[in-house]
């Protein structure tokens, strides 16, 4: 009797032990999986993301995104409103939540009276460092408003190949205080005639905003001629959640740009010329720090490497915002 029960007793001890030892090595291996992807995210910089309080519905509020944003070890983070300055919010949040930067800019639009020099200014005086970002028209561009055929008019930087008038001295405070230029969501040429005289005028600082989107519909080669000059284009992740399909209604009439079409951008024209945002923060899309991390890993299955990703999402963005 007992030459044959200790062989099954054996047998079945080494079962178990042998699926416990797997058990613990898979959770092991996952544990390593989940930090190297944690590691992979830390001081990422998230340069174009929206929060409440805004007339669009958003997900959170600046300070449940900021709070979330420093737990998953990211860096810093740039608030992006179209109808009011965020330059004073930035300074509130950090002040707050003081283990991550937090920065904030103005965009040009109707609400602040267009390409208005005294909104420029007076955003700058009020963040304390932290007014950052001065963004071309979005929504009350000419060139948005045409493109997705929402209205008439709308706001122009640039005619017949010409800045108009207001733009030299918002460009040249812009350059003299050091703060960055995003193009916003002026047409192709606008952007082409900006670029060129904000170099010549002094802007170090140029990000040309969500480059491959339906706004402001860049061609590779543009794109290529914009970045020859300095200006870093932008990619964010919520393009690729657009189109017919998207929750998003105000989404619907934008086309969706692949992660492939991105990974190809970056390969032909080089990371060093990119930086990575996620634009993201409306209320029925992913959360702002989950949609970066699916961008990341999306990017690298695509065949961008890490040190690639790592020049779009810390070591770029960080530059302009030094």
């Amino acid at each position: 009797m007992r030459s044959t029960l200790h062989p099954r007793i054996f047998a079945l001890f080494k079962g178990l032990l042998v699926g416990y030892l797997g058990l613990c090595f898979w959770a092991v291996g996952d544990f390593w999986a989940i930090a190297a992807n944690l590691d992979n995210f830390n001081g990422s910089i998230d340069f174009h993301v929206h929060s409440a309080p805004d007339v669009t519905p958003r997900l959170y509020d600046d300070l449940t995104l900021v709070q979330k944003a420093a737990e998953a070890g990211m860096a810093a983070l740039v608030l992006k409103n179209h109808v009011t300055p965020t330059a004073d919010r930035a300074v509130v949040a950090h002040k707050v939540i003081p283990n991550i930067e937090v920065y904030g800019g103005v965009v040009l639009n109707e609400t602040v009276g267009g390409l208005n020099l005294k909104a420029v200014e007076t955003m700058d005086r009020l963040g304390e460092g932290r007014g950052k970002v001065v963004w071309l028209p979005t929504i009350d561009a000419a060139h948005h408003r045409q493109t997705l055929k929402q209205t008439f008019g709308g706001l122009r930087v640039a005619r017949y190949g010409h800045l108009v008038p207001e733009m030299k001295e918002i460009l040249q405070y812009i350059a003299d205080h050091d703060l960055v230029l995003g193009t916003g969501h002026v047409s192709p040429a606008e952007i082409l005639t900006v670029v060129p005289v904000a170099k010549q005028l002094g802007v170090k600082n140029i990000v040309v905003t969500h480059a491959m989107a339906t706004v402001p519909g860049l061609t590779l080669a543009q794109m290529q001629a914009i970045a020859n000059q300095g200006a870093f284009l932008e990619l964010t992740y919520v393009n690729t959640l657009m189109g017919e399909n998207a929750v998003e209604a105000d989404h619907q009439a934008w086309q969706a740009v692949s992660i492939e079409a991105m990974a190809a951008a970056i390969q032909t024209i080089g990371a060093k010329h990119f930086i990575l945002s996620t634009d993201l923060g409306r209320a029925l899309d992913p959360s702002p720090i989950e949609g970066y991390q699916t961008f990341l890993d999306q990017l690298a299955a695509a065949g961008i490497t890490q040190s690639e990703l790592d020049l779009m999402r810390h070591s770029n963005p960080e530059k302009l915002l030094q």
